[in-house]
């Protein structure tokens, strides 16, 4: 078996078989021997080598395998050592010569090319330390932001039960996994989420490896990985959205079924108080999604769903309450049905409101996007007070100030007011 010998020309990387190194190491030796001791012999030396790497087609990555035809070519072109010597009729010794070379080092062309040379020499060396400057900041940004998102989203994904978490994640999202087995279906929720830690966490693990890659400038790439790792990213994102689509038909048409009471007259002051409240109930799970909290009963197989009240000005200076029901499902009619089925109740009994903090849905039921909003609409100048004990964060209501808090219609909008 032959060996191969990592060589430099000319500053150039070339790779020479043992044949060939042989003949090229007798023909520089001697070659070397010649001009050695002669003035100006580096520079013709280095001349020769420059034409030397450029007859082997030097300057290429990999490094070119040189063989020993390549070198014998080489040879012929260049000529063989024993052309640079000559046998003068005074000496029975050879005389040494140097053929005259068309190069003069010491004109001012010459010098010139040199001083050329050396400036786009220290140019290329201080473009290649801006550019090496620029991807390691760019490579230090792709790998702190891909870490942190990455951190984020398994945070996100698996570990948001954990109280530390949930307790500063914005907007408020809590029990993701009970989150997703109410609003899909609980045999899909691993599925799920293992479909989207792939979507997700793939792509940011590649900005990692990126920014890691220009950081340390590490140029071996894993082509093979990387086209199954993308392979695999595509068949999740279809399987994800496949998965998604059927499980969201569910909610493709909403409806309503609403009830209205005007307030004829309206009167100077609206007390609002609550009658089945979340802190009675009894559930196995919860989960909430910014205001909106989903409590799941196993014992009864029932889902309760917090309600939604929003205090508004009248344009017409007529007093109104509207409590509406609202689910989505395949088609209008199965929607409005459902809207209908949602047990929820309120009455107003003087000037007292009363309400549920809470909706039912029947034993069994999904949730499909069932939810109660009630709307008071007040006159301008109708003052809006709970009764002590009560928490207006409990129907959703946030704008609120104080323990006890109060609001007087001014302007379209309730505006806290000081007892």
């Amino acid at each position: 078996m032959k060996k191969n010998l990592d060589i430099n020309i000319a500053g150039q990387l070339f790779r020479v078989d043992e044949d060939a190194w042989e003949i090229l190491k007798h023909y520089l030796d001697h070659v070397s021997a010649r001009f050695r001791t002669e003035q100006g012999g580096d520079e013709t030396l280095g001349d020769i080598e420059a034409r030397i790497a450029e007859i082997f087609g030097g300057g290429k990555e990999p490094p070119t395998l040189v063989s020993k035809e390549m070198v014998t070519n080489m040879i012929n072109i260049m000529g063989a050592p024993e052309d640079y010597y000559d046998d003068g009729p005074a000496s029975t010794n050879k005389k040494l010569y140097v053929r005259k070379s068309m190069y003069d080092p010491n004109s001012p062309s010459a010098r010139f090319g040199k001083a050329l040379s050396e400036f786009f020499r220290a140019f290329g060396k201080a473009m290649s330390a801006i550019f090496r400057v620029i991807a390691i900041i760019l490579g230090g940004i792709f790998t702190l932001v891909g870490f942190l998102l990455f951190f984020s989203f398994v945070i996100l994904i698996f570990f948001n039960n954990v109280p530390f978490f949930s307790s500063v994640m914005e907007p408020e999202m809590t029990n993701v996994h009970d989150l997703l087995g109410i609003v899909l279906s609980s045999n899909t929720v691993w599925p799920i989420l293992l479909l989207a830690a792939l979507v997700t966490l793939l792509p940011l693990a590649a900005l990692t490896w990126l920014g890691i890659k220009l950081i340390f400038n590490i140029k071996e790439r894993f082509r093979v990985m990387s086209i199954v790792l993308f392979v695999v990213w595509i068949a999740s994102l279809c399987a994800l959205s496949v998965i998604l689509s059927l499980q969201l038909s569910v909610y493709s048409n909403s409806r309503s079924v609403e009830k209205r009471l005007t307030l004829e007259p309206a009167p100077k002051t609206l007390w609002i108080t609550t009658m089945k409240k979340q802190t009675d109930l009894r559930y196995d799970k919860h989960a909430s999604v910014e205001d909106y909290r989903f409590f799941v009963d196993g014992t009864s197989n029932r889902l309760h769903v917090s309600a939604d009240l929003n205090i508004y000005g009248s344009e017409n200076g007529t007093g109104i309450i509207s409590v509406e029901r609202r689910a989505s499902s395949n088609s209008d009619s199965e929607a409005r049905t459902n809207a209908r089925k949602i047990e929820y109740n309120w009455r107003l009994s003087g000037d007292t409101l009363y309400l549920d903090e809470y909706c039912s849905l029947p034993a069994g039921s999904r949730w499909n996007g069932s939810m109660i909003d009630i709307d008071v609409s007040l006159p301008e100048g109708t003052e809006v007070r709970f009764l002590p004990g009560i928490s207006p964060e409990s129907l959703n209501f946030n704008v609120y100030a104080g323990e006890t808090p109060s609001w007087k219609i001014e302007d379209g909008y309730p505006r806290p007011i000081d007892d």
